[in-house]
């Protein structure tokens, strides 16, 4: 509340009705004063939240992925693993309007780090409930090791649920997830993800791999 000492042609600080006086330079100043609204409900606010809701939605999906992808990441920053995987994948969910609302799944990041990565080729859908890719190594990259562990984790928009599988080791040249069984003639979407294994490795990450979807045998 302001305050006006000496009558009403005087200077004054702070707001007196619909206006709001300081000083400046040391000559008192007025101007109005501006109310804020902030509607909770518009189509911006409501197309923020539905992201938000959407994001949360993955993370959880998501954490066993991000539990190995962005452990170096989380301990260096001191955050969680699902929150480096919700701040790092924002634009990722896309709304234009509360009824338009997509997900770009190529872009979504499970990992990320200096590790040296593997050339991932393909999924494969051949072998029923399992979904399997072969990868080139990359051993003579400087910072890998054959002892380094190599992921698949399978998504499944339809359930909203992810599995990860074994880990293989760099050497191995092939890694798999195996999924649940009520996932059968259900698309899945599947990226590759590759951590530290040997000792000098350990907790560290490679970016992942976006490996495509296909449908589970």
């Amino acid at each position: 509340m302001g305050k006006i000492n000496q009558g009403i042609l005087d200077g004054f600080n702070g707001k007196v009705g619909t206006v709001v006086g300081y000083f400046w330079k040391g000559k008192p100043v007025m101007r109005g004063y501006k109310r804020f609204m902030h509607d909770k409900h518009s189509e911006a606010q409501m197309i923020v939240r539905l992201r938000f809701a959407i994001l949360s939605e993955l993370a959880s999906a998501f954490r066993p992925a991000a539990l190995v992808g962005f452990k170096s990441r989380s301990k260096s920053r001191g955050n969680t693993e699902v929150n480096n995987f919700m701040q790092l994948n924002w634009d990722a969910v896309q709304a234009f309007n509360t009824a338009d609302v997509a997900i770009d799944y190529a872009a979504l990041q499970l990992a990320s780090g200096s590790l040296p990565p593997v050339q991932f080729g393909s999924a494969k859908f051949d072998t029923p409930l399992t979904v399997e890719a072969s990868f080139a190594p990359g051993s003579d990259l400087p910072g890998a090791s054959n002892d380094d562990h190599v992921y698949l984790f399978a998504y499944n928009p339809a359930t909203k649920m992810g599995v990860i599988g074994k880990a293989a080791t760099r050497a191995a040249g092939k890694a798999s997830v195996t999924v649940p069984s009520t996932w059968s003639g259900e698309t899945v979407h599947v990226w590759g993800l590759v951590s530290g294994g040997a000792p000098d490795t350990i907790g560290r990450s490679a970016a992942s791999t976006y490996l495509g979807e296909g449908d589970m045998a």
